[in-house]
């Protein structure tokens, strides 16, 4: 498993966070609105030259509803959803980005016409996308979104998609509506990717671990339980270098000791 960072803290693509010596990640997940990949909806060709001179992998979270430079909601009716993933696809063919983390749409006034679109939209990307050997992960959200519960996402793995866990997602959904986190685990067979911040169940505050109710304990069993191929580290506020540095050890020496207790079934079911 790969460990990346999302784009909003590395110095040289965002101006603030970490540099990428600090950080000593495989890979990052590039933001739309951190990285400067599409300005007044136009791909920024130099954007590219500067991104590739940092000698790491990259993912892509595709923007969203909230999006300041390509606002894109899968929830909504119409050709312009498809129009803007095309051109999320193009520039995660320029990068050499396998991975693109998709939202599912928001709500709004009817829950059926959101789930609707978004399912016909995700349907209509997914050969696109895999036409340009590039993958679509669909991510868990929370309240007002297509794809907070564990059953929806589940029907997008019948369509053949694979998932982005998100844990901080997982707990605010959790404390909104009840549902217990272990109901999250049956997703855990079709998760790739996966999204690990933290937050204090009421907002999506994105804090290291540590920083809220979430904790190191949880994150750990994630990486250990998933098949997921990569993890990042989602943070857009934190109180100082260690808490961010800190959980970027931690992650490592998970990731390692999954590696090891794999390597050690394997060789006992060979034996």
């Amino acid at each position: 498993m790969k460990l990346g960072v999302n784009s909003y803290i590395v110095r040289e693509i965002s101006g603030k966070g970490f540099s990428l010596d600090d950080l000593r990640v495989d890979f990052i997940e590039l933001g739309f609105d951190d990285a400067g990949l599409v300005e007044n909806g136009e791909i920024q060709q130099g954007t590219f030259k500067d991104l590739e001179g940092l000698g790491v992998e990259f993912t892509l979270h595709a923007p969203t509803a909230d999006g300041k430079n390509l606002p894109l909601d899968l929830g909504v009716y119409g050709k312009e959803p498809v129009k803007r993933m095309e051109k999320v696809i193009r520039i995660a063919n320029h990068l050499g980005a396998e991975v693109i983390v998709v939202h599912g749409g928001d709500i709004g006034k009817s829950y059926t016409k959101a789930y609707v679109n978004t399912l016909k939209h995700l349907r209509e990307l997914k050969s696109i996308a895999e036409d340009s050997g590039v993958k679509l992960v669909v991510e868990n959200l929370f309240e007002g979104r297509i794809g907070a519960l564990p059953h929806e996402l589940l029907s997008f793995v019948s369509e053949g998609f694979e998932l982005c866990f998100d844990i901080g997602h997982a707990f605010l959904t959790s404390m909104h509506s009840g549902l217990k986190m272990d109901e999250f685990n049956v997703l855990f067979p079709y998760t790739s990717h996966l999204h690990i911040h933290d937050n204090n169940g009421s907002k999506d505050e994105h804090r290291p671990l540590g920083g809220g109710m979430v904790g190191f304990f949880y994150a750990g069993q994630a990486i250990k339980l998933t098949n997921a191929k990569r993890a990042v580290l989602e943070i857009r506020g934190y109180s100082g270098r260690d808490s961010v540095l800190s959980n970027v050890s931690f992650l490592r020496r998970t990731l390692d000791e999954k590696f090891s207790w794999k390597e050690k079934a394997e060789e006992g079911s060979e034996a």
